[in-house]
């Protein structure tokens, strides 16, 4: 299972409890949160959703034009922060995403704190 990351940005930048992608990127490896629902999931890329996200949807498509994916997960801190994000609806973003790419889109990621 081909695995594409979609991350916060700004969060990210912030260091808002993660300094980075490196919770995601281990709980891909180890099969945990989301990921265990995989036998053998592959990361294969990691985006990050800048303010206001309008490039994410066309960088999901730059991204599967070069790679095989099979599936995109939209990281803890798109949908779990505090506030919420202002630029997405996370429930259509997936519908979005499930329909102009055919590929699973997953909210959420990892079980870590």
């Amino acid at each position: 299972m081909n695995i594409l990351l979609i991350g916060c940005s700004a969060y990210m930048d912030q260091g808002y409890g993660c300094p980075g992608e490196y919770k995601c990127i281990k709980a891909v490896a180890e099969k945990n949160g989301e990921f265990a629902q995989y036998d053998n999931p592959v990361l294969v890329g990691f985006l990050r959703c800048k303010c206001p996200g309008r490039a994410t949807i066309s960088n999901i498509g730059m991204v599967k034009k070069n790679v095989q994916i099979d599936a995109v997960h939209l990281s803890n801190c798109m949908i779990k922060a505090i506030p919420m994000c202002k630029n997405h609806d996370f429930d259509e973003f997936k519908k979005i995403v499930e329909k102009k790419f055919g590929v699973k889109c997953v909210l959420g990621t990892h079980a870590y704190d």
